[in-house]
């Protein structure tokens, strides 16, 4: 019985060591200054008669105003559709696009 509390005597002060390592990096962590604030962003790059270069091309659907949730729910449709899902499901999915 005599070990048992020298054990959990062991176990409480390394507990309490943790704890007072814990409340040291948190003193340190509030205190640090802030990060800098982000540089501005790039000036277009100029090619060789002064044009400014074309910006890049636009996504392939982004005239349809299609979300990744939108898109992931047609592709589900498709994929249901296709292993020949229960049409509730699929009715389910098409009012979710609404």
């Amino acid at each position: 019985m005599a070990s048992y509390s020298g054990d959990f005597n062991r176990m409480q002060e390394e507990a309490l060591a943790r704890l007072r390592e814990m409340q040291k990096r948190s003193r340190t962590a509030v205190n640090t200054p802030p990060p800098p604030p982000p540089s501005p962003p790039p000036q277009p790059h100029r090619q060789g008669g002064g044009q400014v270069a074309s910006p890049p091309p636009k996504p392939l659907f982004s005239d349809f105003k299609i979300d990744s949730e939108r898109a992931l729910i047609l592709l589900m449709l498709f994929v249901l559709y296709k292993n020949k899902a229960d049409i509730k499901l699929l009715l389910a999915l098409g009012y979710l696009l609404m």
